[in-house]
C-alpha cells in the first residue's frame, strides 16, 4: 500500500514529477491512497482496481487509510513536510497497537 502526498518544493515541474510516478508506483502498490492537488493527476491516471482513496487533506484521507490496513499490509507514507502526511501515519501507528505492537513513527527496517 502506498499512501502518497503532495510535493511541494518542485515548483513548476510539481504535476509533471507527480504524474511521472505512475510506473514506479504500478510496480510497487497494490492499492494507492493520495493527498493533495497535485497528487490528483497522479491518482486518476491509476487503474480504477488501484486506487485506495484521494482526499484533498491528510485529515480527510487518514480514517479512510485505517480502514483499509490489513494485517501484514506493508505500507508506504512520503509526502512533503507540507502534505502532513505525519497525521496518516498517527493513524496508523494508533491502529497498529492492537495489529502488531511495537509499530512506532519514524521507523526503519
Amino acid at each position: 500500500m502506498a499512501v502518497l502526498g503532495d510535493m511541494r518544493e518542485l515548483g513548476e515541474h510539481g504535476p509533471a514529477l507527480h504524474a511521472s510516478l505512475l510506473p514506479d508506483v504500478l510496480a510497487g502498490a497494490d492499492v494507492v491512497f493520495c493527498c493533495g492537488a497535485l497528487m490528483r493527476g497522479l491518482f486518476d491516471a491509476l487503474p480504477e482496481n488501484r486506487r485506495g482513496a484521494h482526499r484533498d487533506s491528510s485529515d480527510e484521507l487518514a480514517p479512510l487509510v485505517r480502514q483499509a490496513v490489513r494485517p501484514g499490509d506493508v505500507i508506504l507514507v512520503k509526502g512533503s513536510l507540507g502534505s502532513r502526511m505525519a497525521v496518516v501515519v498517527r493513524a496508523l501507528t494508533s491502529a497498529s497497537q492492537d495489529m502488531r505492537p511495537g509499530v512506532r513513527e519514524g521507523a526503519h527496517s
